[in-house]
């Protein structure tokens, strides 16, 4: 097995950032990592991102805390400059010089005086505002002499509209053509694809929880909490290794609304909320 080995002894395929960060002369540069996926998901929302130590980006981020991570949808054009960016050892001003993206003030307008936040590529129909959370408490890992781990906090998410509206749309929903990337093969060369439409599977019937197993599990957590019938009759796809755990998310909600019988509807609203936080 060698180095880098989910490109050189076996194969991984995923999407990729773009990340830009500023730099010391105060110049917006963009490198892509495919090694980029979400990190902190529940409670916390966060990226992981493995990096060359060293390169621009970690350095960038290292001294000004500070990013913004885009993805694009496929463009054949612009998968050779993508690769061009992201060759070490550049300049930040060479780096840029050839760029195919234009770049645009931040979304944010608390963040545009700020000189350290970067601008966003303007046709990335999605955009993370992230910032680096070095503290050991939170996340260690040592890496190597070539590579270092960045955990970044998500300050906001913008979407484009059409896809901000497509998130809405439950079985109509579709999902972005992205450029897909298979790593650096071969010593020599980078391997990119595009995928076919996107389809979608139901969830499985009959695998979670009977209402009347939920109901008897729902109403010996809190003496001051009841679940009606009908309430349990919503919670029954759930797995049953999650159930105790989803409970005692809706009881805690009951609790800070005062309610002491949940019904139907209350349950619905829990799960129509989450559905927007999602």
């Amino acid at each position: 097995m060698h180095n880098n080995w989910y490109q050189s002894s076996a194969y991984f395929l995923s999407s990729f950032a773009l990340i830009t960060t500023v730099s010391e002369k105060g110049i917006t540069t963009i490198g892509p990592y495919q090694l980029s996926f979400p990190f902190g998901v529940i409670n916390r929302r966060e990226w992981i991102v493995i990096s060359r130590r060293g390169s621009n980006t970690s350095t960038n981020l290292k001294r000004v805390k500070k990013c913004a991570m885009h993805w694009i949808e496929y463009d054949q054009s612009k998968i050779k400059p993508i690769v061009d960016l992201g060759y070490p050892g550049q300049e930040p001003e060479d780096k840029m010089k050839d760029c195919p993206f234009e770049l645009e003030e931040t979304p944010t307008i608390a963040y545009r005086e700020d000189p350290d936040r970067p601008k966003v590529i303007k046709n990335a129909f999605q955009v993370c505002e992230c910032e680096l959370n070095d503290n050991p408490e939170d996340f260690y890992y040592k890496g190597t002499e070539h590579t270092e781990y960045l955990l970044l906090k998500i300050n906001h998410i913008f979407l484009r509209e059409r896809w901000r509206n497509n998130l809405d749309l439950g079985d109509d929903m579709k999902i972005p053509n992205m450029p897909i990337s298979f790593g650096f093969r071969n010593a020599n060369q980078f391997w990119f694809a595009k995928h076919k439409k996107a389809f979608w599977l139901p969830t499985p019937e009959g695998k979670g929880a009977k209402h009347d197993a939920v109901m008897y599990i729902a109403n010996r957590i809190d003496e001051e909490v009841t679940f009606t019938e009908n309430a349990c009759k919503q919670l029954t796809g759930i797995p049953k290794v999650f159930v105790k755990t989803a409970l005692k998310g809706i009881i805690a909600e009951a609790k800070k609304q005062g309610i002491t019988e949940i019904n139907q509807s209350f349950v619905e609203m829990i799960n129509q909320k989450r559905s927007g936080e999602s």
